[in-house]
């Protein structure tokens, strides 16, 4: 891609001052930025956006290459990510453009990279496109070599994408992707800054990072180590989810249990289920792993965690379609014991709680006949009294209606 440097082409007329100015925090100083009328073959999209990592994860892990000496093929590839990601708002943007320009300016670093605005910036190129016009993006500009570090600038655009009064309509799986990017993998901030720079409350990232920790336990789990496209795939954010609740109660400290549970619910959500895969966990989680069937389960699941990692490590590429075909693959006999195993105990949980309902309602009935106050009762007004003898006779003929049937 050929090294573009907006501020001279200032310089030259090319990309004109407007009066219209933007309103940002960078480095924690809040100003006002000039905004300008900017070319759009001066620009590129930003790969690193967090709406689309997991588009480019995909192509690059089919041994694609983002050729960045094609600025025009490389702006093909990424617009048709930014559009897949939500064609519904893109068109809204697009129709509201057209009408009445580009209201909210976006924000550019000096090279021509697009760090706010990517939508915008897209509508803008396919309008020019369809109807032959020369619109232009309207942008602040921002200048690396004054100071500014991949840390700022990634800051600024989480700010801008998550802090600000408006939806963001990242998929779940990106936003997953984004926070074990900048957080664990990169460490370009702590979870503390960024709960800061996403309005978002400490305690919810750190069930972010979790959770995100967890989908790469799970690639890993399956031979797709750094595929995070294929947790998109599977829309595995809802099971993740569970798969957390359930594990936050369980000793991490017992590392070997951990371990043998968390692949027993990996397990399950790889093999295909054809319910709903969430409340399948949860099911898995509430009337398994917290009953009394729990070790007899685990048990008896370990030969088939074994067999399903096995299938999935012996092959040297995993996306969504092979998973499918790991699962086809897969002995018959292997699925259908998975799921009459699971559904068995599940079963077997349920009946057993239906069982113990009668003892579970007598008790609770024993503990409110003992909150009474045997000394209030000879206080009790006389139509009280009889109420109370009324009920009395009732609980006394109940009492041995219980009796006779256990044969007491």
């Amino acid at each position: 891609m050929t090294t573009i440097n907006l501020k001279e082409l200032i310089e030259q007329n090319i990309i004109k001052e407007t009066d219209a100015t933007r309103k940002l925090t960078i480095q924690g100083i809040t100003k006002n930025y000039k905004v300008y009328r900017i070319p759009v073959e001066y620009l590129h999209y930003n790969n690193k956006n967090g709406r689309i990592i997991s588009s480019i994860n995909r192509y690059e892990s089919e041994g694609n290459v983002l050729d960045t000496t094609d600025k025009e093929a490389y702006n093909n590839i990424l617009q048709s990510y930014i559009i897949d990601s939500n064609s519904s708002a893109l068109q809204a943007t697009k129709a509201n453009i057209k009408l009445f320009g580009q209201r909210l300016p976006g924000v550019v670093l000096n090279d021509g990279r697009v760090i706010d605005g990517n939508r915008r910036f897209t509508c803008v190129r396919l309008i020019n496109k369809e109807d032959g016009t020369n619109l232009y993006f309207e942008s602040v500009i921002l200048d690396q070599a004054e100071g500014l570090s991949d840390t700022d600038i990634k800051r600024l655009e989480l700010n801008l994408q998550h802090a600000e009064e408006r939806p963001v309509d990242y998929d779940p799986i990106d936003n997953l992707v984004e926070v074990y990017s900048v957080i664990v993998k990169d460490k370009l901030f702590s979870i503390e800054d960024y709960a800061h720079n996403t309005n978002k409350k400490k305690s919810d990232v750190e069930k972010m990072v979790k959770k995100a920790n967890l989908m790469v336990d799970f690639l890993e789990f399956i031979n797709a180590e750094g595929k995070y496209y294929v947790a998109r795939d599977l829309n595995l954010d809802g099971p993740l989810q569970e798969i957390m609740g359930i594990l936050n109660k369980e000793d991490d400290e017992d590392e070997a249990e951990y371990l043998r549970v968390r692949n027993a619910l990996f397990t399950a959500m790889a093999i295909p289920h054809r319910g709903d895969l969430t409340r399948h966990i949860r099911e898995i989680g509430k009337n398994i792993l917290k009953a009394n069937n729990r070790e007899e389960f685990l048990d008896e699941y370990e030969e088939i965690v074994e067999e399903v990692y096995e299938a999935f490590q012996e092959k040297e590429e995993v996306t969504k379609e092979v998973i499918r075909e790991v699962n086809a693959d897969l002995d018959s006999t292997i699925k259908s014991q998975s799921e009459n195993l699971i559904q068995g105990k599940i079963t077997e949980t349920i009946i057993s709680g239906i069982q113990f309902q009668p003892v579970e309602y007598l008790k609770r009935a024993f503990t409110a006949l003992e909150s009474i106050d045997t000394d209030q009762i000879p206080r009790l007004d006389a139509t009280s009294k009889l109420e109370f003898k009324t009920l009395l006779e009732k609980i006394e003929a109940t009492t041995k209606l219980f009796g006779d049937k256990i044969g007491v």
